[in-house]
């Protein structure tokens, strides 16, 4: 049997989508609950309170996610939102903010709206929360986790957010396809799996050709065909290959790398997709892939701000407990196993070390 959740309910993307929203945010409750981060909330609470009011919405209440996707303030939102009486609850902000809201109104039983802030990740679309520590250790892909019924996505505000949270995006979604090229050769082929392959293609090649171009867009805070392009490749199609894919079609190396480097304080700074960039390298590394896609790749990810050494994700190549310790905490990653061959500690050490070598010859 085949059994997929693909989408949200809705997408709406575009400069001020939020003050048109009234009506699509009526049919979810008389009642909302937001949750977000701090400077989130600033950036898209004025917007979402003139939304509410035009349709006659009440606000039950405005709340901080935590700072961390973690069981705690997942925990917490839900009570906050039974507390409050809202009919739903609307998430407001990045990745981590909107996994919280995820599983939070999975929690209480409610509708989600999910209102990104930044196109760093997929999580506005998708129906999975990744699950951290309250100290930022990458613990499970979670799937009690809300199916958005609404997503609103105001290019504005993604145009004025910092340019490496959109770079990070990109970096995040260019694996789509590095991994699900690796992954889907270990599972049945059904025409999901692919669509799912052909739209991460489709992500990746997107991506690569306007990244560039999105990247001095937001760096001018201007709204651009290849910003909006971006946006979608980023939350859209990203998500609809998540969605397609399902579990034969998850994260693989790429992010196996990203969790691994979760394990070091040293990483603790930079963004889900930022390490995932870096992954990216040291995933086709280990595949073996031909040197000219990974230093295309490698180029890719210098033009946009992305890392391609050690150095660029806070670690060294002379810092071997480090790098023990995240070859380790990669190689027994759950999105590792995910790989179609099995990959030790010591080949990921490797192949941290050769991507690290690589992008220092191409800088």
């Amino acid at each position: 049997m085949l059994e997929r959740i693909i989408a949200p309910g809705s997408y709406l993307r575009g400069p001020a989508v939020i003050e048109k929203a009234g009506q699509a945010l009526a049919r979810l409750g008389a009642r909302a609950c937001l949750a977000g981060g701090h400077r989130a909330l600033v950036a898209a609470a004025p917007a979402l309170q003139e939304a509410l009011s035009s349709a006659g919405v009440e606000p039950a209440g405005q709340v901080w996610y935590g700072g961390e996707c973690c069981p705690e303030n997942i925990a917490r939102v839900a009570t906050t939102v039974k507390e409050t009486g809202a009919d739903f609850l609307i998430g407001v902000g990045g990745g981590k903010a909107l996994d919280t809201a995820k599983g939070a109104a999975w929690q209480a039983g409610v509708p989600l709206v999910t209102v990104p802030t930044i196109a760093a990740t997929c999580a506005a679309f998708t129906s999975i929360a990744i699950i951290y520590d309250r100290e930022g250790h990458f613990l499970a892909i979670s799937h009690e986790a809300a199916n958005p019924s609404l997503v609103l996505v105001d290019s504005r505000i993604i145009a004025a957010a910092p340019g490496r949270y959109l770079a990070a995006g990109m970096g995040d979604t260019i694996a789509k396809y590095i991994e699900l090229r690796a992954t889907s050769t270990a599972a049945a082929r059904h025409l999901a799996l692919e669509g799912a392959l052909e739209l991460a293609r489709l992500c990746y090649d997107s991506i690569l050709a306007a990244g560039p171009g999105a990247r001095a867009a937001v760096d001018d805070r201007a709204v651009t065909p290849d910003l909006e392009k971006v946006i979608d490749a980023v939350i859209l199609i990203s998500g609809l290959v998540s969605g397609l894919g399902g579990d034969d079609g998850r994260t693989a190396g790429a992010h196996g790398v990203y969790e691994g480097l979760t394990a070091s304080p040293l990483t603790r700074s930079y963004c889900h997709g930022e390490l995932v960039a870096f992954g990216n390298l040291v995933q086709l590394v280990l595949e073996g892939r031909e040197r000219g896609e990974i230093r295309g790749v490698a180029d890719f990810n210098r033009r946009v701000g992305l890392p391609v050494t050690l150095e660029g994700v806070g670690l060294s190549p002379e810092d071997g407990p480090s790098l023990d310790l995240v070859s380790r905490a990669a190689a027994e990653s759950p999105d590792m196993a995910n790989m179609p061959f099995p990959v030790t500690a010591t080949m990921i050490r490797e192949a941290l070390l050769a991507a690290d070598r690589l992008g220092r010859e191409t800088a």
